[in-house]
C-alpha cells in the first residue's frame, strides 16, 4: 500500500548551490568566484530557538490560516531589559480578503524585538532603547506604505491590460 515510516530516507543536502553559486567549503577555489551566501550546512541554533519568548510557549504550535501566521508574539524575550510597546498600527495595504476594509496590521515594537532575537539578534547593554525601536518599527512601516504606493502606481499604468486580476 504506502511505504513504512522506516524506509523513507532523510531529506539530503543539494549537493550543488541551486543559484549556481561555489561552495563556501573549498578553500582551493579563486577568490573570484562567487560563494555562496547561504550557510547550508548549518541549522537554527538552539540558543537562537530558546531566545524567543514564542518558541518557549505553545504559541509556535497554532497558526492563523488567514496568513499562515502563528498569533502575534507580544510577551518580553527571556532576559528582556526594556519595556517595549505592544500597540500595533493598520496599514493602508488591503488583505485579500471579502471585505475590502480588511487591511494589513504592522508588528509591534514588542514583535519586532522578538523576530529580531529568534533571527539571531544580539543585544548588547544599553544597545537599544525604546526610542531607537519606536524608530525601527517607524521606518519599517513608511518602506511598506512606500512601497505599496509604487505598486499601486505601476498598476495603474497596466489597467487597461489587466483590469480584473485572475
Amino acid at each position: 500500500m504506502g511505504a513504512s515510516a522506516s524506509s523513507e530516507k532523510p531529506p539530503q543536502q543539494p549537493s550543488s548551490c541551486p543559484l549556481g553559486y561555489q561552495s563556501k567549503s573549498n578553500e582551493k577555489e579563486s577568490a573570484s568566484k562567487k560563494t555562496c551566501p547561504v550557510p547550508h550546512n548549518e541549522r537554527l541554533s538552539t540558543e537562537v530557538l530558546s531566545n524567543s519568548a514564542a518558541w518557549s510557549t505553545s504559541q509556535m504550535t497554532s497558526v492563523d490560516p488567514s496568513n499562515m501566521m502563528p498569533p502575534p508574539n507580544q510577551l518580553p524575550a527571556p532576559g528582556q531589559a526594556i519595556a517595549l510597546s505592544t500597540n500595533r498600527e493598520v496599514s493602508t495595504i488591503p488583505r485579500a480578503s471579502e471585505s475590502e476594509e480588511d487591511k494589513w496590521v504592522y508588528p509591534s515594537e514588542q514583535m519586532f524585538y522578538n523576530a529580531m532575537i529568534r533571527k539571531g539578534w544580539k543585544v548588547e547593554k544599553d544597545e537599544l532603547t525604546p526610542d531607537v525601536m519606536s524608530a525601527i518599527i517607524q521606518m519599517h512601516n513608511k518602506n511598506n506604505e512606500d512601497t505599496w504606493r509604487e505598486i499601486l502606481k505601476w498598476e495603474a499604468l497596466h489597467y487597461t491590460e489587466c483590469k480584473y486580476p485572475p
